[in-house]
This record gives structure tokens, C-alpha cells and sequence, in this order.
């Protein structure tokens, strides 16, 4: 009894609300009786905002590794995402060495296992897949390992890394890879969105075990979707060549049907169902028979022929149009993806190749530095049992050009350091230094502290001379 009660009084103080709410100022702004408004989010599609905000923005999403599979099947995407990962990796890097001269023999080591590990061959395939699904991983295998192992991490460092263990990498399609651990909580973590582990099949492995390659990443809330990979470049350029191909293949209809001949005649007869058999025949005889030399015999009261022709002029302009829109896409000049020379004067393609390797050349940095820089560790690790910092690499230029502007540097730079050692500006010993200092110079390992003795100037002696000779040639009666 008691408790109906209650509940008469619960009821009649919320009557005793909703009354009191209806009164108030909140009525005429359109809350209701209740004082709940619903949301009428349908009011936003019938004033067209949904339509307005669509066409602003071309919304994208991640097509998922079945659809980028069947996408690097694409001979347009294909040649693409090799022709950059072929570049990338065509001339491969240098060393520098800026350490003593007599380490130098240890960093000679680490290119034979460059070649003994195929590392030229992993990046490229990296670089590769990179394209087609935005990234991937390599497993640094380092012997028959599993289970609570697996999660330990593998550090560039002696302690954990052992001397002469090393296998091998393995390369992983993304396919096969989901995160593992990572915070998403706080934003100067420094595992924020960036896993400390990996699944590989449902298997947990530490990221410190692999090489982790990615391009383009996207902002922070849309990492999960790319399962913590870049945009795959094959995504990004799919719109644009699906447009060219059917760019492409509507200009070829239009080329087989730009011309068309009208045979007018009376088309009663087949109209109203009967065979038609004559017109039929007359139609037949006269596409047979149709050329430059071919005759049509007509009646002349009753029939006559007209060609109709589509104009074809402008049609090969948008077709180039939409090969140079991919090319775009792709950070590729045409004459590089398409094999299509530069038209008009003066036009020799100079500047769009130096486009060309200024563009690998950055993705270069972006793709592979970092991971080339953690396998240069693990071979000098497996060499050695050290790491020796004074070992770096550069990209080698793509371009002769780079070659040659680098050489006539050097050699200017030596004519000035030798100008200004003649005119007692510098000593030898500070030129030694610079040169150490200048890893550009080709002589950053020399001992900067070494004492050189300067060089005589004495005049060499002929092939067939003498001593006697020499001293009458310089003597100042001498002929």
C-alpha cells in the first residue's frame, strides 16, 4: 500500500513539472509539451545539407587489401607503383665514414651482407607494396624463436641483439598484420597511436622485430582504418585512371563510328512486320562493297544516301589530357610513365626529370631512411658485436647531372683551398680540416691532425735524360 503511494506521488510531482514547463518561455522556442525536442536530423536531407556538404567533399575510405589486390592488377597502377619502387632503389646508397682511418676496413663488411641479406631486393619490394597497400612490415629473423620471445623486444644494441644470428628478413603483406598493443588515450605518449606490437595472424610480435615500411600517413583518427599503414598510392590514383580508361575507350568508339552513311528509302515494308527482304539485301550489298572505288546505284524517287561525320578534332587533346591528370597523380612526368616525348619549342623534358628525381629522392627519406638506418646496425651488430656511429649512408643521385655538379664542386672547392694556401690565407693543416668536416668532400675518414709534408716542386726529368742534362736545360744559358 505504501508503496502505490509513492508512486502517486512521483506521478503527480512529474504532472506537476510538465505543467509548470509548458509555461514557461522554453515553449515558444519549440520544445514541446514535454519540454524533450527531438533532433529531426531528416530536416538537414529535405534543406539539402547533406547534398551541399557531399558535393564539397569527395568522401574516401579505406577499399580494404581484397579490392588493392585486385587494383595492382591495373596495368596502369602496376606500372606505376614498380616504375617508382624501381627508381627508388635503382642506384641504391654510399657510405660515409668520418671515424678513424684505420676502423675504416669494418664499415667494407657491411656492404657484402647487404648483398648476402638481398637488402636492395627487400626495399624494393617494400617500396613496392608500400604502393599497392600503403605499407608493410620485414621480420628481422634472427633463429628459430617463438612464443614469450617474440614479445621480448629486439633493441640495436649488444645486449640483446646477438653477434652472428642474424638470418635473414622476411617480408609481410599487410594482409596478415592487425595492431597490437598501443595507447590512444594520451597524446604525448610516445606509443600514442603507434603500435608496440604486432599480430601476425593472431601471433603477438614486439614492433623492435621488424622493419616497418608506410607512406602518406593519414591523420591520427584515421590510422585504425588503415591499419596503421600510409594510403595505399594505388587508392589515391584508382579514380583518375578508371577516368582515362574511360576516356580512352569512349575515343575509340568514337573513332570506329565517327562515320556513318544514311540510306534513305521506304521502310514501310519492314515497319509492318513483313520480311523486308530487298532492303536487307540492298544494306548487305552496300557495307560489302563500301570503299574509296566502290559505286552505289540508287532510285532516284524514292532513295537517297547521306554521310554523316562526328567531328574527331580535339578528341586526341583530351585524351593527353587525362594521361598527364594520372602522371599528376602519380608524382611522374609523362615522358617517364608514358614514353611521351615534350611537344612544342625549346621542349626537352630537363625540367620534369629534375621534378622526377627530386620527387624519389624525397620519397626516398620518407620510405626508407629510417628503416635502412636500423638495418645498418643490426649487419654492423651481426659483424662486429658494435655499433659504430661514425658509418652513415647517402642516397645516391638519380641524375648524371648530380654526378657531374658534384665533382666540378669538389674541384673548385680544392682550387680555392689551394689559392688561398699559396696566398698564406689558410695553412695545409686547416684545409686538411675542412675537408675532414665536409662529408660531401670525399675525404671526411682522413686524419685531420696528421702532419703531411708539403709536396716538391722540382720539375720531373725526361724519359732518356740525365742529371747533367736537367741542371743545363734549367740553368739560365741552357737551350
Amino acid at each position: 500500500m505504501a508503496k502505490k503511494t509513492e508512486m502517486k506521488i512521483q506521478e503527480t510531482a512529474l504532472e506537476q513539472c510538465k505543467k509548470a514547463f509548458d509555461a514557461s518561455p522554453y515553449q515558444s522556442l519549440g520544445y514541446g509539451k514535454s519540454g524533450l525536442r527531438a533532433a529531426q536530423d531528416s530536416a538537414l536531407r529535405q534543406c539539402g545539407v547533406y547534398d551541399m556538404v557531399g558535393g564539397l567533399y569527395d568522401f574516401q575510405q579505406f577499399l580494404g587489401y581484397a579490392v588493392l589486390s585486385n587494383l595492382s592488377q591495373n596495368g596502369i597502377i602496376r606500372a606505376g607503383v614498380q616504375l617508382r619502387a624501381d627508381e627508388m632503389t635503382r642506384r641504391w646508397i654510399e657510405f660515409n665514414y668520418t671515424g678513424e682511418a684505420s676502423d675504416e676496413d669494418a664499415a667494407a663488411g657491411i656492404e657484402e651482407q647487404i648483398t648476402r641479406f638481398k637488402i636492395q631486393r627487400l626495399f624494393r619490394d617494400a617500396a613496392q607494396m608500400c604502393g599497392f597497400y600503403g605499407g608493410c612490415l620485414a621480420y628481422i629473423d634472427v633463429g628459430d624463436i617463438s612464443g614469450e620471445d617474440l614479445r621480448r623486444p629486439l633493441g640495436a644494441d649488444a645486449d640483446t641483439f646477438k653477434r652472428g644470428t642474424l638470418k635473414g628478413f622476411k617480408l609481410i603483406e599487410p594482409v596478415y598484420i592487425a595492431p597490437g598493443r598501443y595507447s590512444c588515450f594520451n597524446p604525448i605518449d610516445k606509443d600514442y597511436f603507434a603500435p608496440q606490437s604486432w599480430l601476425i595472424n593472431g601471433r603477438e610480435v614486439h614492433a623492435s622485430r621488424f622493419l616497418y615500411f608506410s607512406e602518406d600517413r593519414p591523420p591520427t583518427l584515421l590510422l585504425p582504418a588503415y591499419n596503421f599503414f600510409g594510403i595505399p598510392l594505388a587508392q589515391i590514383v584508382a579514380e583518375n585512371v578508371k577516368q582515362f580508361s574511360e576516356c580512352s575507350a569512349a575515343a575509340s568508339r568514337l573513332l570506329q563510328k565517327f562515320s556513318c552513311t544514311v540510306f534513305a528509302t521506304d521502310m514501310q515494308e519492314l515497319l509492318t512486320g513483313r520480311d523486308g527482304g530487298n532492303i536487307r539485301r540492298r544494306v548487305q550489298y552496300f557495307a560489302q562493297n563500301r570503299d574509296n572505288d566502290g559505286v552505289m546505284t540508287i532510285d532516284k524517287e524514292a532513295e537517297a544516301i547521306e554521310n554523316v561525320s562526328s567531328p574527331i578534332s580535339g578528341v586526341t587533346d583530351i585524351v593527353k589530357q587525362q594521361m598527364e591528370i594520372v602522371s599528376a597523380m602519380f608524382g611522374e612526368p609523362t615522358v617517364k610513365l608514358w614514353g611521351m616525348t615534350p611537344g612544342g619549342f625549346n621542349s626537352t623534358g630537363e625540367a620534369d626529370m629534375k621534378n622526377h628525381y627530386d620527387h624519389v629522392h624525397a620519397m626516398q627519406e620518407r620510405i626508407l631512411r629510417e628503416p635502412l638506418e636500423y638495418v645498418i646496425k643490426l649487419l654492423q651488430l651481426n659483424s662486429t658485436g658494435a655499433v659504430d656511429d661514425a658509418l652513415s649512408f647517402e642516397f645516391v643521385p638519380l641524375s648524371d647531372e648530380d654526378q657531374d655538379l658534384k665533382a666540378r664542386v669538389n674541384k673548385t672547392t680544392a682550387d680555392t683551398y689551394a689559392t688561398l694556401i699559396d696566398r698564406g690565407v689558410i695553412t695545409g693543416a686547416e684545409a686538411r680540416m675542412a675537408l675532414a668536416n665536409d662529408p660531401e668532400s670525399g675525404f671526411a675518414n682522413i686524419d685531420a691532425d696528421e702532419e703531411i709534408e708539403p709536396p716538391e716542386m722540382a720539375l720531373p726529368m725526361e724519359e732518356n735524360g740525365n742529371e747533367k742534362d736537367t741542371e743545363t736545360r734549367l740553368s739560365p744559358g741552357g737551350n
